[in-house]
């Protein structure tokens, strides 16, 4: 019977908040917010492959 650990990472893309600043021509300084897309990991797991069934 072939027992396997084998690893896997789930990841989530979720959005964040950022704050945006830069200098205009004139000199004048310029902020907002946006979100920004990021990828978080969210669980990582082993799971045991008990048989060759699933290959």
């Amino acid at each position: 019977m072939l027992r396997e650990s084998v690893r896997f990472v789930a990841i989530k893309t979720v959005k964040k908040p950022a704050r945006v600043m830069f200098k205009t021509k004139s000199g004048e300084t310029v902020y907002f917010k946006a979100l920004k897309t990021v990828r978080r990991k969210v669980v990582q797991f082993r799971a045991k492959k008990k048989c060759g069934a699933f290959i």
